[in-house]
């Protein structure tokens, strides 16, 4: 919403300077985007009248002669030049805002004495298609126009939808008002004269429309309207067409209401506010005919017993009935319509106009009159000779605003500031509304002005006290927060789950988010559990179910980034629901690549123990332990697959992509682990710093090619008691001097005692121990 600064003043007298203003409407919850200066135009401006407007033979430029207290010869190429109308006429010397000087040019061999103006050369918009044109009488031929249009501020608002009070120069000084400011009010009072209406008006549909005026002036001369018009027209960006459009537009921006004026010869017996029969067809003023829907809600005209439509209610008119050169009578629609419906038509037909920006929000219903007085009045005021019917129709079925009952001590309760109960009045008062003591003690009835839709409950009334006597007065405290007994604890989940993230982030995976759709299919190739929650109305073919596995979106996201051409090592990450029978949350990591260079141990293997080595460091990091079990899944790899144990619970599988999937999907080796959240808590104990030195072993355990890892962990941990610190394995190498079908793995032991150095005897003994264990259970120890 643009809000020219002298037009606010109007009603503002006591208006501060922009800046102060600015900080005004910031605490009544107006922002302002920009404010933008009104230069005036250069002195060599100055106001034309066309004596006389020729065509050049063979030439598509015309030859003006104007008056500026002398005459001069222009050549033009605008369309709308003709003789007797007033232009804006740049003199040589003078400079444009697009800072084109003028001189004297010839063109089509004539000498041209300056140039007539448009509006987007003169900086009023971007119309450039016709001169911008006055009335022949609108100034002294030759007055700079300079002296009309001075400097100037126009400030742009970013109005809220709940508001549609302020969409309007009238409504943003009210609201400003009610800080103390003195508010002048429009008091329209056009010179009627007893008339005969010539129509009448009807409403078949009253949900739609609850209140319609129709107002009647003859002896309209349709021209230019005034040069201050048009450049408070084009600064609040709209583009001035004739004096009646103009005076509809001019009123809607100054009050808020929108209205339409229908050239009175052409609408018969009167009009019908009605729904859209199927299959009508209407052309709207911007020459495009519609087809309608019987939900939009139209003004047609009355033909006897027939109807044909004129308009789409709220919206737009028709091109029937609009206003012409010719036009003498007008009739002017003053209306209230249903917002839901102006709203939907507006979609529906894909047109947003100025009139729907407004219904769709919200307008005065108590304010029609007020504005179409303003219309007749502005008429009036800029042609002579103009009738206006004392006599109007008016149709009301409007509703008054429910009163709301509203309790002082609650409003201070609330905000949490003492507001005296006399303030409050004042505010509210100031505000528009109606308040009246009840027969409850501490309780008011308070009645909204028509023009504030969205007060409807006592907790609006109370954020327009606090808005009025300012947000910035109320204290700065702590508040005294003790959450219920019931609530301690309920960010957990939340907490460990944000931690896990980080974790894995730390890592170096990257975390991704996927859609939760699936499919049957798509279950089926990855070997994932078949879907059991359906989508009723799926969006495509491929997601017509809930997913029941986290892996098969990374392996689609690792399918889009090879596609893309996209270079490893490739480590990605999902915390996400799955969905079988019930919902769950779960984590699914991928490896593909080689993540940490110079690995002891290349291939399947060796990437298996990377991406096990990185769930072993989460482990670490979030004060856990965890261990994996040889066990088959259906999704992995036969001989690379296993169970993940944290903390002792099995919580998910971990292995080596299944090569049936990997080759369906024509991807290299992937590695891959999902996972049931949450994870079990693990202690957290801390350990110091180590101040003795570690006791080191190494040993290599001969063991058939079937015998898992985790068996000899055990084993090794089980036997070597609580002085051993860490069990690393370094090394498998399967090969001469070992027989077919074995392998040896080596591993590193570190022995440490909290308070003394560990002799080598001690550390011998405990060495002693795991090989016994070791050979009692068959096997070999490599010497």
């Amino acid at each position: 919403m643009k809000i020219v600064y002298s037009w606010l003043k109007e009603f503002l007298p006591e208006a501060p300077g922009s800046e102060r203003l600015e900080e005004l409407l910031a605490g009544l919850g107006l922002e302002t985007e920009s404010i933008t200066q009104l230069t005036p135009p250069h002195r060599n401006v100055v106001f034309a009248r066309v004596l006389a407007a020729e065509n050049l033979e063979g030439k598509e430029v015309r030859r003006l002669v104007l008056d500026i207290g002398r005459e001069v010869q222009v050549v033009s190429g605008a369309p709308n030049a003709k003789a007797g109308m007033g232009v804006a006429l740049a003199l040589p010397g003078a400079l444009l805002p697009d800072g084109t000087e003028l001189g004297v040019r010839k063109i089509a061999g004539l000498e041209s004495y300056g140039m007539a103006l448009s509006a987007k050369e003169l900086g009023l918009g971007e119309y450039a298609g016709g001169l911008l044109e006055f009335a022949p009488e609108a100034l002294p031929p030759g007055t700079p126009l300079a002296e009309v249009w001075g400097p100037d501020e126009v400030i742009e608002l970013e109005i809220t939808p709940n508001r549609p009070d302020w969409l309007s120069v009238y409504g943003v000084a009210r609201d400003l008002a009610a800080l103390g400011l003195t508010l002048v009010r429009p008091q329209p009072r056009p010179r009627t004269t007893p008339l005969a209406l010539p129509f009448g008006v009807w409403i078949e549909d009253t949900e739609g429309c609850d209140r319609f005026t129709l107002s009647y002036a003859r002896g309209v001369k349709v021209g230019p309207s005034p040069l201050l018009v048009q450049r408070r027209l084009y600064a609040a960006g709209m583009r001035p067409i004739s004096n009646v459009v103009d005076a509809t537009n001019y009123a809607m921006l100054e009050l808020g209401n929108p209205m339409h004026a229908y050239d009175a010869a052409y609408i018969r017996e009167g009009l019908v506010v009605r729904r859209a029969r199927p299959g009508e067809k209407l052309t709207t003023l911007d020459g495009v005919e519609r087809t309608l829907d019987e939900r939009d809600l139209l003004i047609a005209v009355k033909e006897g017993p027939q109807t044909r439509p004129a308009g789409l209610a709220g919206v737009m008119g028709g091109a029937d009935d609009e206003i012409r050169d010719t036009t003498t009578e007008v009739a002017l629609e003053v209306a209230h319509f249903d917002p839901v419906r102006v709203r939907r038509t507006a979609k529906r037909q894909g047109l947003k106009t100025e009139a729907s920006y407004r219904f769709e929000r919200g307008v005065d219903p108590d304010a029609l009159l007020l504005a179409a007085d303003c219309f007749l009045e502005l008429l009036q005021s800029w042609s002579e000779g103009i009738e206006v019917a004392q006599e109007r129709l008016d149709l009301n079925h409007t509703r008054p605003p429910r009163p709301i009952a509203y309790r002082p001590d609650y409003a201070s309760k609330l905000v949490g500031m003492n507001y005296p109960e006399a303030t409050q009045t004042q505010v509210l008062q100031r505000l528009g509304c109606t308040v009246r003591p009840t027969a409850q003690p501490g309780v008011w009835e308070v009645a909204p002005p028509s023009h504030r839709v969205d007060l409807t409950i006592e907790e609006d009334l109370v954020e327009e006290v606090a808005r009025i006597v300012g947000y910035d007065q109320i204290p700065t405290t702590l508040p005294s927060f003790f959450p219920h007994p019931d609530n301690l604890g309920v960010d957990e989940p939340y907490e460990a789950t944000e931690r896990l993230k980080q974790v894995w982030a730390g890592l170096g995976f990257q975390e991704v988010l996927n859609y939760a759709w699936s499919s049957p299919q798509e279950c089926e190739l990855m070997r994932a559990p078949a879907p059991t929650v359906f989508m009723q109305n799926p969006q495509t073919p491929d997601r017509t179910a809930l997913r029941t596995a986290l892996y098969p979106g990374l392996l689609k996201n690792l399918q889009t980034a090879l596609a893309q051409g996209e270079e490893g090592p490739f480590l990605l990450f999902e915390v996400g629901h799955v969905f079988n029978q019930t919902e769950a949350t779960r984590l699914a990591a991928l490896l593909c690549g080689d993540p940490v260079p110079g690995l002891w141990q290349k291939g399947l293997e060796g990437s298996f123990f990377a991406l096990k080595g990185f769930l072993e460091t989460a482990a670490r990091n979030l004060g856990s332990q965890v261990r994996v079990e040889q066990e088959a899944a259906p999704f992995l790899h036969p001989g690379i697959s296993g169970a993940v144990y944290w903390n002792q619970q099995k919580v998910g599988q971990i292995g080596a992509l299944h090569p049936a999937i990997a080759a369906a999907l024509e991807l290299p080796q992937v590695f891959l682990l999902e996972l049931a959240l949450p994870l079990r808590k693990g202690p957290g104990i801390f350990t110091d710093i180590a101040k003795y030195p570690a006791s080191m072993r190494d040993l290599a355990v001969v063991a058939p090619e079937s015998t898992p890892y985790a068996e000899i962990e055990r084993i090794i941990r089980s036997s070597a008691g609580e002085r051993l610190e860490k069990l690393e394995i370094f090394d498998v190498y399967r090969g001469k001097p070992l027989p077919e079908g074995q392998k040896s793995l080596a591993f590193h032991l570190t022995f440490r005692h909290p308070e003394r150095t560990l002799t080598d005897l001690e550390t011998d003994s405990f060495m002693q121990n795991i090989l016994a264990a070791l050979e009692q259970k068959g096997f070999t120890i490599r010497r």
